[in-house]
């Protein structure tokens, strides 16, 4: 159920330890003074279950499972994001930069800090237990796989005077590049014209009038602000300036709406309208470096 964990560890073991250690010496002492059977018996009774409470919480935690059954889509860097878990005993889950959650093999819902911008498909999660008495607790670190991606947006910066400068109406949309499709809504077909991109064919339509068919879509107004982000790198300086893009386009967009963006994504460069923050931040997050 869980996933890839460590070995666990107990936590500020120190004080439980000695005071369990004082008071079984206490009881030992008690016990050869007395002379009494019955003492002795029960203090070595006390020292089974001080040894089990001490230790017991290691196995417990060994065998705590954690699955995330859901999680939302977006998320933004620094920003506590909550995904909802299920675990296979009770215990307390703690995602990066969240607070401790107690948790059951009910739906439970645990916060975590995403650092950096990009998709993540899985978490690392501290979960922790102490029983079966209470008197220590252990803890490990899994990962965990997400019910889904998540794209976390970065966090929006400083606007880039260099950045708005080069953002021009219309930039790019020269009239003579093939017809590629990625404005506008499709408003019927057309025959088949040199340009067009393959992945508007409509094979229905060709297959009823016995000729090639595409679709035809609307096509942007040449108006709006196009604006051209190309990131340094996929580390820091790519985040800082996928932050300082994100200003920037919510500048442009606090002053006509829609504008035009192209990032380069994993599977290749993306021009589309952006006409909100949710959109420029999904737009951003999967932003990557020219290889």
């Amino acid at each position: 159920m869980s996933g890839r964990g460590r070995v666990p560890r107990p936590v500020k073991a120190t004080g439980p330890v000695l005071a369990t250690l004082v008071a079984l010496t206490g009881w030992a002492a008690v016990a050869h003074n007395s002379g009494s059977g019955w003492v002795q018996a029960l203090g070595c009774l006390l020292a089974g279950f001080a040894v089990v409470g001490l230790a017991g919480p290691g196995i417990a935690t060994a065998r705590l499972g954690v699955r995330v059954v859901a999680n939302p889509p977006d998320a933004t860097v620094g920003r506590p994001v909550g995904i909802e878990v299920t675990a296979t005993a009770p215990g307390r889950v703690a995602g990066d930069g969240g607070e401790p959650t107690i948790v059951g093999v009910g739906i439970t819902t645990v916060e975590l800090v995403l650092p950096r911008r990009g998709a993540v498909v899985q978490v690392s999660l501290s979960i922790s237990s102490a029983a079966p008495f209470g008197l220590l607790w252990w803890r490990r670190r899994v990962v965990v796989p997400l019910a889904r991606p998540l794209w976390v947006a970065p966090l929006p910066g400083r606007p880039d005077p260099a950045l708005r400068a080069a953002t021009k109406p219309g930039q790019g949309l020269d009239a003579a590049r093939p017809r590629d499709g990625w404005a506008g809504e499709s408003r019927g077909v057309r025959p088949y014209a040199a340009g067009d991109a393959r992945r508007l064919v409509h094979w229905p339509a060709t297959a009823h009038h016995g000729a090639l068919m595409v679709r035809e879509v609307e096509r942007p107004d040449p108006s709006v602000p196009h604006l051209t982000v190309a990131l340094p790198d996929d580390g820091p300086a790519g985040d800082e300036a996928a932050s300082r893009a994100l200003g920037t386009v919510l500048e442009l967009l606090a002053r006509t709406s829609p504008i035009l963006l192209t990032t380069l994504e994993p599977d290749g460069p993306r021009t589309g309208p952006v006409a909100g923050a949710a959109d420029a931040g999904r737009r951003l997050a999967r932003a990557v470096a020219p290889r």
